[in-house]
């Protein structure tokens, strides 16, 4: 039977007790060791469990609003009303399902539960922000006991200062096949819940997203932005007979213009579990599915983890004690294990991987959180945060158990890391931290990027936390803030919790949030890379004037915006613009001056061009380019030569 949550409090309110009793504190003199946060925005229902907040600008005023979900099916808009933070918006998702025609069958239809983080994007392209969730949770003896409570997936509209509504199509999928019964296989009378959260993504290419869930219904869905499924979904039996827990990630593996969907499942066949990257017309990539030892609770990762210009799928393995779990698995975009992987590690790896430049060196590395979540009363038997280069060698410094954050004891013992990690730099060193939530934890803790734990008494809390935070700077002041939603002291009612870091809104925030962005597609973005060719030749007739124009382009050959600047020492060129910003392609114009050059080839001099991101240089930065003339009969030299037959 699961502990109620009252329980748990009792349970860490008792430790704390014990721990003051044996170092010879009083409950006063130890509490006084380091308050913990007022929570910024206390919520009318229950505590915030596994659902990581979302933030997005919803009435475009500058600031971004923060989305989250209860474990009672309550979903929060908070937004900040002149200094003060506040819930704008609520609404008991319960309350959509039921006038959608949910079960009455189902005992507890007055609450859902959210375990998921909501994702956010504007699915139509009307301008419009949508609001995607899933709701109900597992099908578990604690919901059975309190009569079992439906599920679904809701889609609310953003209308107008704060106004949302369900967009009509709304709720999917509508089904009960789980529940009672041996294996949890027969339906009992609620339509079945989600746990995992929704990604979005143009999966067909028709310029609006679509919607990919994970189900406990034993089935694998995508649908069009309206409710309707894409053509060939959902994916069923007999591919797929168990249900899943993890969040899919959408990215074009096969770079082929579209993403594909990558499923992480919780299915057994043969011995081994299964990880499916599908297209969006429902068929299998060559080479999927693939194999894993254990079942995967892990959301899959997606980004060049080699460095190969293609895509690589990361995921851990296991949520319960049985052999095989122990283990991060990584393959390439053809389904083959990376060289150096699976890692083993010390326990079952449900928590997510986050992807980053960890140590600044222009790679990308795999950073993981260790240990299931279980009882309070049986530790768990791992509780190392792992850093891996794309190679599978651990980074310097890792791997690190990071000390638990409590108010009691900012330096408190280890435990178990099963919630996803974020990777920003929140004190504005210049270095990336990860913050990780240590499995019963009262606050946030904090690992620098070459493992040693700095843990900021600033980030704890009133009541255990059971999530990943998010970094962004959401109320638009040009800082960085850390969200996090949790409970109050009581720990009867959610909380939602914001502090102010001391780093700017530019700084690297390499993994940000829970599978990386709002949409929730897992996908690790390719950093800016320079590109430029390695000579430019021009042309220039003889005697047809005194200047060669031509026109160079600088490529972004990955991902994001950088600042260019070209520089020279060649008394005849003129560069316009010599400087500028560049997303994709920007033209440059360089203009030659060709007075006083004889016929023939000429090498001018060398065109230095460097790439640069809040001052650091991109990758390929420098590059050099040659800058050649020729002066002449151009079409002897230049034009091809056309032979037309008889």
């Amino acid at each position: 039977m699961k502990k109620s949550r009252l329980s748990k409090v009792a349970f860490v309110i008792a430790l704390m007790l014990v721990v003051g009793a044996v170092g010879g504190l009083a409950l006063g003199s130890f509490l006084s060791y380091a308050a913990p946060t007022t929570p910024t925005v206390t919520l009318s229902g229950a505590r915030v469990s596994q659902s990581s907040a979302a933030v997005a600008d919803f009435d475009a005023d500058g600031d971004k609003e923060i989305v989250i979900g209860g474990e009672d099916g309550m979903l929060y808009v908070i937004a900040r009303v002149g200094s003060t933070w506040s819930v704008v918006w609520s609404r008991q998702t319960a309350d959509d399902l039921n006038a959608a025609g949910a079960p009455s069958s189902c005992g507890n239809r007055a609450v859902s539960d959210i375990r998921s983080a909501p994702a956010i994007g504007d699915l139509n392209g009307d301008g419009h922000l949508e609001i995607v969730v899933t709701t109900g949770g597992d099908s578990g003896q604690h919901y059975r006991e309190e009569g079992g409570r439906n599920g679904g997936v809701l889609v609310y509209r953003y209308n107008s200062s704060w106004s949302f509504s369900l967009v009509s199509g709304w709720p999917q999928p509508k089904l009960d096949i789980i529940g009672l019964g041996p294996g949890a296989s027969d339906p009992d009378g609620c339509w079945d819940g989600f746990w995992g959260s929704p990604a979005l993504g143009d999966l067909d290419g028709d310029g609006d997203l679509e919607v990919a869930v994970e189900g406990f219904d034993r089935r694998l869905h995508v649908w069009h932005h309206n409710g309707a499924y894409l053509a060939g979904w959902p994916i069923t039996s007999p591919v797929i007979y168990r249900g899943g827990w993890s969040t899919p990630a959408l990215a074009d593996v096969d770079q082929d213009g579209l993403p594909e969907v990558i499923f992480a499942t919780d299915y057994k066949k043969n011995g081994a579990y299964l990880l499916y990257v599908f297209n969006g017309d429902a068929s299998l990539l060559p080479g999927f599915p693939v194999q894993a030892s254990q079942n995967m609770v892990s959301s899959p990762a997606i980004g060049d983890v080699n460095g190969d210009g293609w895509l690589d799928i990361v995921v851990g393995t296991g949520s319960y004690e049985l052999s095989g779990g122990h283990k991060v698995y990584a393959w390439d975009h053809n389904g083959n294990l990376l060289p150096g992987w699976p890692q083993t590690t010390g326990g079952n790896m449900p928590a997510s991987p986050a992807l980053g430049d960890l140590d600044g060196d222009g790679d990308v590395e795999v950073i993981i959180g260790c240990g299931a979540e279980g009882d309070p009363y049986n530790p768990v038997p791992c509780t190392n945060l792992y850093a891996w280069h794309g190679d599978g060698r651990s980074v310097s410094g890792f791997p690190v158990a990071p000390y638990s954050n409590n108010p009691w004891n900012s330096q408190d013992a280890p435990n178990g890391l099963p919630y996803p990690s974020v990777l920003a730099d929140c004190d504005g060193d210049g270095s990336i931290e990860i913050l990780v939530v240590n499995r019963w934890s009262w606050g946030i803790s904090t690992v620098e990027n070459n493992g040693n734990p700095t843990n900021d008494s600033a980030l704890q809390t009133q009541n255990t936390l059971e999530s990943s935070p998010l970094v962004d700077d959401v109320d638009g002041d040009g800082k960085l803030e850390v969200v996090i939603g949790g409970a109050n002291s009581s720990g009867n009612n959610g909380a939602v919790y914001i502090w102010d870091m001391n780093s700017s809104a530019g700084n690297a925030r390499p993994w940000p949030m829970f599978h990386h962005n709002v949409a929730r597609t897992g996908r690790y973005p390719a950093p800016p890379r320079l590109g430029f060719p390695h000579e430019v030749r021009l042309f220039h007739q003889y005697g047809s004037g005194d200047t060669e124009i031509w026109c160079a382009m600088v490529y972004n050959e990955g991902e994001g915006e950088f600042d260019w600047n070209i520089a020279h020492t060649i008394s005849q060129l003129q560069v316009t613009p010599a400087s500028s910003a560049v997303t994709d392609a920007a033209p440059v114009k360089l203009t030659v001056t060709t007075t006083g050059f004889s016929t023939g080839w000429h090498t001018l001099g060398t065109l230095i061009v460097t790439g640069s991101v809040d001052g650091k240089p991109v990758e390929d930065s420098p590059a050099t380019a040659t800058l050649y003339l020729f002066v002449g009969d151009v079409s002897r030299a230049y034009m091809p030569l056309v032979v037309r037959n008889r």
